[in-house]
């Protein structure tokens, strides 16, 4: 028989939005990564490009600006996705953070979503 991975779908972290999907922006996101639904992204600041967060670059994507809106997997080229960027309220245990973030790390990412209007809650 074989085994199926089911991953949380899109949105699933989202408590709620703002009216008519003010919330959401489209994105472009950078390539060469997989990024799931529920995933905190920066934007590298030459590009405009989002990218899995990243507290050690000096690029931009170590600051949080959003939150990936469903999963996105890009190869060689940038593709088009939905992040979460203002005016919402998220599930802080749904959310996903790249792995060896300190707690001050996610700290300022949540604090760099706050100003935004992305709060998040317990």
């Amino acid at each position: 028989m074989t085994k199926v991975l089911e991953t949380p779908g899109a949105g699933h972290f989202l408590l709620a939005e703002a009216n008519g999907f003010r919330s959401r922006q489209r994105r472009t996101f950078a390539a060469g990564q997989t990024i799931k639904a529920g995933e905190v992204y920066g934007v590298v600041t030459s590009t405009g490009q989002a990218a899995k967060l990243s507290p050690a670059a000096t690029d931009g994507s170590e600051t949080a600006a959003g939150i990936a809106y469903s999963d996105v997997t890009t190869t060689t080229v940038p593709v088009e996705g939905v992040g979460v960027e203002r005016d919402a309220e998220v599930a802080t245990v749904r959310l996903f953070w790249p792995e060896g973030l300190t707690t001050n790390q996610k700290t300022a990412a949540l604090t760099a979503l706050a100003v935004n209007g992305v709060i998040a809650r317990a």
